[in-house]
């Protein structure tokens, strides 16, 4: 008898459901009590009474729960034979799905023991005992401690005299169902937990503020990270945190975006992590070069989303914004005079990105915000230290970039103020990429009056942005209830406009290359068998 993974039909249009899928294991199972270790007659008991359409919810989830733990008592011999005799994946006969992983794709494996459960549509109850992957950091954008990517191991009783069980580590998102002689049942997936043990949201508060008073100590460079490994077809999604935040801000945001299937599906998520201290300018710089660094890396062709906090709404306006020397000399005179590859030439002069399809500014203050220029300002203002060398290369053009009587390079603090020329200068360019606004008035209904606690309203509108939307928060609120339906409308708004460029290149027989389906580029049936 064939034991297979059932596959669930996929949207032509958003792309959803998950890849098509069977899975082709040796063997049947007995529905008579089989002559073989205790491991495949508990195992097998269980899946029975999961099957069974006269058991109660009660009894299956007990039976779900003992399969887990058998199947992690077990879990070794169990990664060995999934390991064995490696599954082969082929479409058509040919094409690769990457719906089965080999334990040999991974640097450890360990079972979810401890489930995080925020967020129950990153959750799915069923047969299977949910793993965690690590990845080991191979590529520039990796996380330090490298991927932690959601599993499900599925044992199931081979018949008589063989070894306990065949064995298959599947890829959650992607399958959903288990075919066994007592009927098809659901794939158990747990997302969230591996997302909450991935380092590539950063390190947590205290490492912020530390960035900010000292930038020089910064470990590394200025960079993206990826939350999952590349995957060339998803859209990325880049998250641009603000002043005193690192990345570990973005996690309850990612985790409502992911319960999103088509958001979940299509896109893939990065953090920009930099020191906000910085000059205003400099940091939007490094931004665009961690971008162009990603994009040359791993060959993007999709093109992304910006999604800008605070100060984060700056550097990623500058992104998709054109400054002139001619505008730049309004902030420096003797701009021309310096090397078209000097740091302060190369932050004040830029391109817009080509590669944006739509930016989003949470709260960001265009225009700046009179915290940043009052007492509370004024404080941080003097505890922070800019590093040596940032002070030698910018220090000559100190007293053009501040108003100051006395000359002393411009913080990040200075440069939110609304007295930045930067901030000024910026804000008379219009966006080249469509853009949306999500603003805060803390409830009050206040209007134009109106503030986050930390950015007027005045100073985040941006008239020519295509949407806005005044939530009832504060400055914080990017993961306020409505901020998250916002957003998901905004992303699913740029992949429908992706599927109708798609649409009119496929018309034209130019459809771009890299612009297929994730792990199924041609959409048709799949079956993953193993070698016999």
């Amino acid at each position: 008898m064939v034991v297979s993974f059932a596959r669930s039909v996929r949207s032509t249009r958003a792309a959803l459901a998950l890849l098509p899928l069977a899975l082709v294991l040796a063997g049947c199972q007995s529905l008579q009590a089989p002559t073989q270790g205790p491991l495949g007659l508990e195992l097998d008991a269980s899946i029975q009474v999961q099957g069974s359409t006269q058991s109660s919810e009660r009894n299956r989830a007990q039976a779900a729960a003992d399969y887990r733990r058998l199947a992690a008592a077990h879990l070794p011999e169990l990664l060995e034979d999934a390991a064995e005799r490696p599954l082969v994946p082929l479409v058509d006969g040919v094409a690769p799905a990457k719906d089965i992983a080999s334990p040999q794709d991974f640097t450890d494996i360990a079972p979810v023991t401890r489930p995080h459960l925020t967020r129950p549509e990153l959750h799915r109850a069923g047969l299977g005992l949910p793993l965690v992957g690590r990845i080991a950091p191979t590529d520039p954008n990796a996380p330090r401690a490298g991927y932690h990517v959601p599993l499900t191991l599925v044992a199931l009783p081979k018949a008589p005299p063989s070894a306990c069980c065949d064995a298959a580590i599947a890829n959650p998102a992607r399958v959903q169902t288990v075919r066994t002689v007592h009927g098809d049942l659901p794939l158990a997936m747990d997302l969230e937990t591996p997302l909450t043990a991935t380092s590539a949201t950063g390190p947590r508060l205290g490492a912020g503020i530390f960035n900010l008073l000292r930038p020089g100590h910064f470990v590394g460079r200025p960079r993206i990270v990826f939350l999952q490994p590349f995957d060339p077809g998803k859209t990325p999604v880049v998250l641009v945190h603000g002043l005193m935040s690192t990345p570990r801000m973005w996690e309850p945001l990612v985790l409502d975006l992911l319960t999103d299937p088509e958001i979940g599906a299509r896109c893939q998520f990065w953090f920009f992590y930099y020191p906000t201290g910085q000059p205003v300018p400099l940091s939007a710089l490094q931004l665009r070069e961690a971008l162009d660094d990603a994009v040359q890396a791993h060959g993007v062709k999709q093109p992304m989303i910006l999604l800008g906090h605070s100060m984060g709404g700056i550097l990623s306006r500058a992104q998709v914004s054109r400054l002139t020397l001619e505008d730049a000399q309004t902030m420096v005179p003797d701009l021309a005079s310096l090397p078209e590859g000097s740091l302060v030439r190369r932050s004040l002069v830029f391109e817009p990105r080509t590669d944006v399809a739509r930016a989003i500014f949470l709260f960001t203050p265009h225009r700046g915000s009179r915290l940043a220029s009052s007492g509370l300002g004024a404080w941080g203002i003097r505890l922070i230290r800019l590093p040596d060398t940032l002070l030698t290369e910018l220090g000559a053009v100190a007293n053009q970039l501040t108003s100051s009587d006395r000359p002393r390079l411009p913080t990040s603090i200075q440069g939110l103020s609304p007295d930045s020329q930067f901030l000024g200068v910026l804000d008379r360019t219009r966006p080249t990429a469509p853009t949306h606004s999500i603003l805060g008035d803390r409830g009050r209904g206040d209007g134009l009056a109106g503030s986050d606690g930390v950015v007027p309203y005045l100073s985040a509108h941006l008239p020519s942005a295509e949407s806005e939307l005044v939530v009832p928060t504060g400055h914080g609120g990017f993961a306020h209830p409505q901020s998250v339906a916002e957003i998901k409308r905004i992303i699913r708004l740029a992949l429908a406009e992706e599927d109708k460029l798609q649409a009119r290149e496929a018309a034209h027989g130019s459809i771009a290359q890299g612009r297929g389906t994730a792990g199924d580029p041609s959409g048709r049936p799949s079956r993953i068998s193993q070698r016999q």
